[in-house]
């Protein structure tokens, strides 16, 4: 069950996507909800210290601490709104330093949301995600940035390779599975099978037992397409609302690597998308 969640809220003006969209996710599953707010402070490396005066440093830490009253202020009008159990907490830090702070608090927590990394844009949410992602144990659901409509788990597309990390993404989604009207298990295959067994069907034995039917759905991508080319399109011809994947990729001496498909999706994701690692 998923009774207890956690949201990174956004820093700045306008709009918080992932944090509505993570209060409607609250209140369909009547879940606890707990925003996290960052005041963020420069990282100056200690030899360029002495070229910035105390004055800047303490300027730009009442602009982080104002905008981050600013985020806390968003969110708890949002909770008063909908009448649901929440809180807040905030933090200090460094981005780095935050971002690994938020994905030790996050063990605790049956689900993470996060906002989609803006592409053209440097900001927080890339290094939360992949902090939270490698660091947690516990799954990341990414709300992409221009989601309008509230939580669905109506129709569920699951991206299933066999690995690990999807295997890890689909036993973290199955709360939301016994929401969906329909499951698809999406197999891309690339290449040429290795077996007479159907992709997908060891999944949907599994997910049977569970109580719930699965539609198994062999992709080939043509052309030029690749994996995430498939898979977008398979989304918007099924009209699917969540979509469920392995978050591939390694962490080394404390920085965080997705691989080449995680990152694409994650650019491109037109429903919000669970992860798992």
């Amino acid at each position: 069950m998923i009774k207890d969640i956690l949201v990174h809220l956004k820093v700045g003006d306008g709009p918080d996507v992932a944090a509505d969209y993570a209060v409607s996710v609250a209140s369909r599953l009547g879940a606890h909800l707990t925003g996290v707010a960052v005041s963020y402070e420069i990282d100056i490396p200690h030899v360029y210290t002495e070229a910035f005066s105390t004055d800047f440093i303490e300027t730009q830490r009442a602009e982080s601490r104002r905008l981050a009253a600013q985020s806390v202020a968003r969110f708890e009008e949002s909770l008063r709104a909908v009448g649901i159990s929440g809180e807040v907490r905030t933090i200090d830090g460094t981005l780095g330093g935050a971002a690994e702070q938020i994905g030790l608090m996050a063990r605790l927590y049956d689900l993470i949301v996060v906002g989609q990394p803006d592409p053209e844009r440097m900001g927080s949410e890339e290094v939360v995600a992949e902090a939270v992602l490698f660091d947690s144990g516990r799954p990341v659901l990414l709300v992409p940035l221009k989601q309008a409509k509230p939580f669905s788990a109506e129709r569920i597309l699951i991206a299933w390779d066999g690995g690990r990390a999807a295997a890890r993404a689909v036993a973290e989604a199955c709360p939301l599975l016994e929401h969906a009207s329909l499951v698809e298990a999406a197999v891309v295959e690339a290449g040429k099978v290795k077996s007479d067994e159907v992709p997908g069907a060891d999944l949907a034995r599994h997910l049977a037992r569970h109580g719930k039917q699965v539609e198994l759905r062999r992709l080939v991508p043509g052309g030029d397409e690749g994996i995430v080319d498939v898979f977008v399109k398979e989304i918007a011809a099924r009209n699917i609302d969540l979509m469920v994947m392995g978050g591939y990729g390694h962490s080394r001496l404390r920085e965080f690597v997705l691989g080449g498909v995680t990152r694409d999706m994650l650019e491109r994701m037109p429903v919000p998308l669970l992860m798992a690692h």
